[in-house]
């Protein structure tokens, strides 16, 4: 055969053979270009993503995997704003109830102070209970503002060596006259080198709630214990009294903000213990509570030497 039609076959068929490649190549990129479109219609109209698939390989494969990192990353941020509204809603109801009672027993006494039909003992009265309210008011959005500064990562924490001892002290002290009124003991064994890291106002609102939880939940001649040893690591202390205990059901939710177990005060808040545990969490610390029902609970807390949490 001619040489010359020899290589004018073998270049026909060479042509023929890129125009199927390139054909071919055609094929497989809009495939490709249909099952990306095809994955991305999945991503955006579905709760839970599909799955990255085998039949996509090299660069698609890749544009495929950094789309799906993109949506699940976009999807848990979309899902955490929703959970801070939902939380942002549900603390703004709480602290309307939580104002709401106070400010209504506020106008009662006003209405009875404006009629004027009162004798001087009920008029002292109310102006009483209207000081008295006002000041659970000023208290409670001081607390919030504290709870809000501390979500919000900007309270100003002040960290000095505290005696354990002279802090536990001068806690008790405020409510000595509380304590013996209920007729219940404080004991507090705390050798006098131990030492604490901390904000020592913060550090005294924190164990001053928890103090005042165990009492406010301990019986007539029951009895509180208050104890700390130090190890390499921490500084603990633990607060143990002998009272009513909590049930397993509202053991899990105690520092839950704005919870009311069982067997709260009627007019308790519910944010006294929740705030302390942001103060003592923001703090390097940890607490804890066990409690049995009829035999008393024990509250532990650990304030770390180092940035260990």
């Amino acid at each position: 055969m001619n040489p010359f039609v020899i290589v004018s076959i073998v270049l026909l068929l060479a042509v023929i053979a890129l125009v199927i490649y390139i054909a071919a190549d055609k094929a497989r990129r809009r495939k490709e270009l249909d099952e990306l479109i095809e994955f991305l219609t999945k991503v955006q109209d579905r709760d839970s993503f599909p799955e990255l698939g085998l039949e996509a390989e090299g660069r698609m494969l890749i544009l495929r995997s950094e789309i799906y990192k993109l949506a699940s990353t976009l999807q848990e941020q979309y899902s955490g704003e929703v959970k801070k509204n939902a939380y942002m809603a549900d603390m703004l109801s709480n602290i309307s109830h939580q104002i709401k009672t106070p400010l209504t027993a506020i106008n009662l006494m006003t209405d009875a102070l404006k009629n004027g039909n009162l004798d001087e003992a009920q008029r002292r009265r109310c102006i009483a209970n209207i000081t008295t309210q006002t000041d659970h008011i000023t208290w409670l959005v001081r607390t919030l503002l504290t709870l809000a500064e501390i979500d919000a990562g900007v309270l100003v924490l002040k960290k000095e060596t505290v005696s354990v001892n002279e802090l536990i002290d001068e806690i008790v002290s405020g409510i000595a006259i509380e304590a013996d009124i209920k007729d219940v003991s404080i004991e507090i064994d705390i050798p006098r080198e131990n030492k604490l890291s901390c904000d020592r106002r913060w550090m005294s609102e924190a164990l001053g709630n928890i103090i005042k939880n165990s009492l406010q939940h301990t019986e007539s001649g029951g009895t509180i214990k208050i104890g700390s040893e130090e190890t390499n690591v921490s500084t603990n202390i633990h607060i143990e009294d002998n009272g009513c205990g909590i049930s397993k059901k509202d053991l899990p939710n105690i520092f839950e903000r704005f919870y009311h177990g069982e067997k709260s005060d009627p007019n308790s808040n519910g944010i006294g213990l929740s705030l302390s545990k942001q103060i003592i969490n923001s703090q390097n610390g940890t607490v804890s509570c066990e409690s049995e029902e009829g035999k008393g609970t024990v509250f532990e807390i650990k304030i770390y030497k180092s940035a260990t949490i």
